[in-house]
C-alpha cells in the first residue's frame, strides 16, 4: 500500500482553551512522541506542531498507521481514542487536502488571531526539533522549505501580515486600553505590570510594551539572565523570581507565559488580599492561571485577546484573495517536486546496480592503475553512471507527463520499478 500526508489535530476552532490546553504538549512530551511514532514501520515521516491554539500531527505513511498515532497520542494523555475525538479532534488522510491545511496553518491563515506572523516561527521551532530528533526526511524537508517560500512572497506581496497583530500586541494593546481606563478614574496614576516569564511571547509582550510607551513594569524569569538583559533592553525593573507571588499581590496587571499549569492559584495567592480591579493576564498553554482565581480577579486568556484584532483582522480578511492565489502556487510547486520525486524514486534499484557496477569494476582493476589513472577511471565511471540514470528519468518523466500517458499511472509505474528492481 503506498505512502500518503495524514493528520489528526485539535485548534481554536475545534474547542476552546479548557479542553484544548489538555493536549497541548511540551517540548519532552513531542520528542517522546515523535520517537514512538516513528517506529512504526508504516510511518515513514512524522512532524507535530503544539502551539497555544493548535496541537496538530502530520504524518507521511500507510493508510493502516492512522490508528497507531491516533492510540499513542491517546497513550501519552492518560485518554482513549474515542475520547480525543469526542473532544474534537480531526483526522484527514486525503494526501492533497492536508498538504492544503498544512500551508494554510503554517502561514497564519487558521491562527485565531488571522495572519499571524508567529506561527510561521514556531513552525520552524517544530521542524528543527523533527529534524534533531530525526523523524523528517525528504517529504517534510522540501514541504517546509516550499511553506517558507510561500510565506515570505505572502509578506512581501500582500498587506495579510501588515499592522501589529500577534498574540503579544494584542495583549500590549489589552494593557494600554486598561491603562487608560485607570488614568480616567485616577489621573497620573500609572498601572504597575509584571510580566512572568520572558519565552518568545513574554519577551515580545515585553518589547510591544515599551514601543506604545508603558512605563512601570516589573519582569521575573526562572533564569535571572534572560530577564536581566530583557528589563536592560527595555529599561524596565527586575524582580527575583522567589518573590514572584509577592510581587503578584502588589502588581495591577500579571502577565503570565511560563510553563507551568495553574502556577498562580489559590494556595500561593493570598485571596483576601486580592482586588476586583486587579487583572491577570494568562498566555500560557496548558494555562498557569488556575480558573478558580475569577471569583477574585478579572482573568484573560489566549482566547479572549481575539477581541483585540478586529480592526485590523478586517483588512486581513480583505488580502485573502491573494494570499489563497500565493498558496495555490504554492502548493502546485510542490505538488509537482513530490510527483517528479516519486517518478525518480522508482529508478532507485536502477541506481543502485549502476553504483555496484561502478564498484565492481573499480575493484577489479584499481590494483593495476597507479594513482593518477585510477583517478581517471573513477571520474569515467561517475560520468556514465550519471549519464546512463539520467535518460531513463528524463523519458519516463516525459512519458508520466504526456496527456495521452497510460491511464493507470500506479500500474505503469509499479512496472518500471519491477523491470529494474
Amino acid at each position: 500500500m503506498e505512502n500518503s500526508f495524514h493528520t489528526f489535530y485539535i485548534t481554536h476552532k475545534e474547542a476552546d482553551v479548557s479542553i484544548r490546553e489538555n493536549f497541548s504538549l511540551s517540548e519532552i512530551e513531542t520528542e517522546t512522541l515523535l520517537f514512538a511514532l516513528h517506529a512504526s514501520k508504516s510511518i515513514q515521516e512524522i512532524f507535530i506542531l503544539s502551539t497555544c491554539n493548535r496541537t496538530e500531527i502530520y504524518w507521511y505513511g500507510k493508510k493502516e498507521s492512522s490508528f497507531f498515532v491516533k492510540e499513542k497520542l491517546a497513550q501519552l494523555k492518560f485518554s482513549s481514542v474515542d475520547e480525543l475525538i469526542k473532544k474534537g479532534f480531526q483526522y484527514n488522510d486525503n494526501s492533497e487536502k492536508v498538504i492544503q491545511r498544512f500551508f494554510e496553518v503554517s502561514v497564519g491563515i487558521e491562527s485565531q488571531i488571522v495572519g499571524d506572523w508567529q506561527i510561521t516561527s514556531q513552525v520552524k521551532q517544530a521542524y528543527q526539533l523533527a529534524d534533531e530528533v530525526g523523524t523528517i526526511g525528504t517529504y517534510f524537508h522540501k514541504l517546509i522549505s516550499f511553506v517558507l517560500q510561500t510565506s515570505k512572497k505572502i509578506t512581501t506581496q500582500t498587506v495579510f501580515r501588515s499592522g501589529a497583530v500577534s498574540v503579544s500586541f494584542a495583549t500590549a494593546d489589552l494593557i494600554r486600553q486598561l491603562s487608560q481606563l485607570s488614568k480616567q478614574k485616577n489621573k497620573d496614576t500609572e498601572l504597575k505590570i509584571l510580566v512572568v516569564g520572558v519565552g518568545k511571547i513574554g519577551s515580545d509582550t515585553v518589547r510591544n510594551l515599551r514601543k506604545i510607551g508603558i512605563k512601570n513594569v516589573k519582569i521575573t524569569n526562572r533564569t535571572i539572565g534572560k530577564s536581566a538583559m530583557l528589563a536592560t533592553e527595555n529599561a524596565y525593573e527586575i524582580v527575583d523570581f522567589e518573590n514572584v507571588f509577592q510581587e503578584a499581590q502588589k502588581a495591577d496587571v500579571v502577565i503570565s507565559s511560563v510553563s507551568q499549569p495553574n502556577f498562580f492559584n489559590i494556595s500561593n495567592i493570598n485571596v483576601r488580599k486580592m482586588r476586583s480591579n486587579q487583572y491577570f493576564i494568562d498566555l500560557s498553554m496548558p494555562r498557569s492561571i488556575e480558573s478558580k482565581l475569577t471569583n477574585f480577579v478579572t482573568i484573560y486568556n489566549i482566547d479572549d485577546l481575539k477581541e483585540q484584532t478586529k480592526a485590523v483582522r478586517k483588512e486581513r480578511m480583505a488580502a485573502l484573495p491573494s494570499v489563497y492565489k500565493i498558496l495555490e502556487n504554492g502548493i502546485n510547486d510542490f505538488e509537482k517536486w513530490k510527483k517528479e520525486h516519486e517518478y525518480i524514486s522508482v529508478l532507485q534499484p536502477f541506481k543502485t546496480a549502476l553504483e555496484q557496477l561502478k564498484n565492481n569494476i573499480s575493484n577489479k582493476y584499481s590494483s593495476e592503475l597507479d594513482e593518477k589513472n585510477k583517478a581517471l577511471m573513477m571520474q569515467m565511471l561517475t560520468d556514465f553512471t550519471q549519464k546512463a540514470m539520467r535518460i531513463p528519468v528524463v523519458n519516463l518523466k516525459a512519458e508520466l507527463t504526456k496527456p495521452s500517458s497510460t491511464d493507470n499511472k500506479k500500474l505503469f509505474l509499479d512496472n518500471v520499478q519491477r523491470l529494474f528492481s
